[in-house]
């Protein structure tokens, strides 16, 4: 019995297959991905097969799992996203250890998400995320692992107004993203304009339908949130209609001396203005 452990447990041969979980994350839970090992039992079902694991970038290997006599495969599932890991076995008995296999590697499945800003308006800024990836500016898109706590941060430049978030977040504060699915977000910034008590001011109004938002150039609309503003008299504001990421689309504009279905507006004010934009859901119904 020792012989036939011994001797036909060397033949032992690890075959690495890389699998990706189906498993729906949810925030803050650990990562889907797995990689699972698998061997040739050349001890007709009677040796225990030891396997032993190291990761890509150390030396040194720790026992992960015992597979008792006739198991053929183990499921590694505590392995960290795209990661390399390392594996060796060697089989035994009560009567003997065979020499371990050839050592074989592989890299555990991504399961990641992307982010990406874009900015809009006549003014200028930046954007930068944390953990760090965006900086927008240059870099405007990141991945990072799914259920990643992502906070955005947009940082107007001198005499420029952060006018807020359209997309994944609404408002001026930080954006804070977390989820599964890949998100795209605006920033919009505007040349600040100073209203002299000297001249004549008009409120340009917005108000929408759907899921959409619709925002200002120069700034003071983020509709969603903030639907009026006053203007010196004689401004020409322009007003942008986004819809959401959710399949939603613009359907138009009226009032003010706006039409169509074009996502931009203009609108000049020598008298207080209402501007009306609809925007429908993914399957064709207004919210």
């Amino acid at each position: 019995m020792v012989a036939r452990s011994c001797r036909s447990a060397g033949g032992i041969r690890l075959i690495l297959t890389l699998v990706t979980s189906a498993v729906f994350l949810g925030l803050g839970e650990a990562s889907g991905a797995q990689l699972t090992a698998s061997w040739l039992d050349n001890s007709n079902g009677v040796a225990t097969t030891r396997i032993e694991r190291r990761l890509g970038t150390d030396t040194v290997y720790a026992a992960v799992a015992d597979a008792g006599p006739g198991v053929t495969a183990y499921v590694d599932t505590s392995v960290s996203q795209a990661t390399t890991y390392c594996y060796r076995a060697f089989a035994y008995d009560a009567d003997g250890v065979s020499p371990y296999t050839d050592e074989t590697c592989a890299t555990s499945a991504y399961d990641g998400v992307t982010v990406t800003v874009s900015k809009v308006g006549n003014g200028t800024g930046t954007v930068t995320s944390s953990p760090a990836g965006i900086n927008c500016g240059t870099a405007c898109s990141a991945s990072y692992l799914s259920g990643t706590l992502v906070t955005l941060a947009a940082t107007p430049d001198p005499g420029i107004t952060f006018d807020g978030w359209t997309g994944g977040c609404v408002g001026t504060a930080p954006c804070i993203l977390a989820g599964n699915s890949s998100v795209a977000v605006t920033a919009s910034f505007s040349v600040a304009t100073i209203i002299s008590s000297s001249v004549a001011s008009y409120t340009l109004t917005v108000a929408k339908s759907g899921p959409g938002t619709v925002a200002s150039a120069p700034s003071g609309i983020t509709c969603g949130s903030h639907c009026s503003q006053m203007y010196a008299s004689g401004t020409v504001v322009t007003l942008t209609a986004m819809p959401n990421n959710n399949g939603s689309t613009f359907t138009g504009w009226s009032g003010g001396g706006c039409s169509g279905s074009s996502r931009t507006c203009t609108v000049s004010l020598n008298a207080a203005t209402s501007v009306s934009a609809a925007f429908k859901n993914g399957n064709g119904k207004r919210k």
